[in-house]
This record gives C-alpha cells, sequence and structure tokens, in this order.
C-alpha cells in the first residue's frame, strides 16, 4: 500500500491548523472556512488540560490537549 498521499494530506492539515492556532493565540481574526463566523479560542473548559477552538455555529471545533 502506498500511504504517501494520505501523509501529505495529514500534513498539510497539521500544518494548517497549526498556523490557524498560531494567528488565534497572536489575537488575531480568523473566520471558519465554512460559515465565515469568527474562531474564538477558549482555554478555560470544563475538561481540566483541554482547550477549545470553533466558530459560533460550531462547523468548526479543534479540541487542543494542553498537557
Amino acid at each position: 500500500m502506498d500511504f504517501s498521499a494520505l501523509t501529505k494530506k495529514s500534513s498539510a492539515s497539521f500544518n494548517q491548523h497549526k498556523n490557524l492556532l498560531k494567528k488565534l493565540a497572536k489575537g488575531q481574526t480568523v473566520k471558519c472556512e465554512v460559515c465565515q463566523g469568527i474562531l474564538t479560542l477558549d482555554l478555560k473548559t470544563q475538561q481540566p488540560g483541554q482547550g477549545v477552538a470553533k466558530c459560533p455555529k460550531g462547523c468548526t471545533e479543534i479540541v487542543l490537549d494542553l498537557a
């Protein structure tokens, strides 16, 4: 099996999320690709050691492991 295409796609997605989170951490405005709502970064969730970046409608939600 050739996993190179899957590896490239996974790597690109990881880098896209990493850059998005960097912008949010700097306080920059980032819009959801789907609904164009403004993404928010919440590091004080009910789950200890977790944070979340999400849009108001819920089409984008990235759960962060802060441990």
